[in-house]
């Protein structure tokens, strides 16, 4: 049997409007959960967010696989 996803499946295409906004609802729990869990384990919770941040654009930059 096949595994859920964490994350659901979008409801727009790339290119609509919603698309953007869509992906952050897809994306807050699990965001959240990794926030709690960073937390939870000592780290400060804006400086870990900020870190998120940081590792998603150096991804992006890097050309990391989407």
């Amino acid at each position: 049997m096949a595994k859920e996803p964490l994350i659901r499946k979008p409801q727009y295409r790339p290119n609509e409007v919603a698309y953007d906004a869509d992906c952050q609802e897809a994306l807050a729990d699990r965001i959240d959960k990794v926030l709690d869990d960073a937390e939870a384990a000592g780290w400060d919770r804006s400086k870990a967010a900020s870190a998120l941040m940081y590792l998603s654009a150096k991804r992006l930059k890097a050309g990391a696989p989407s």
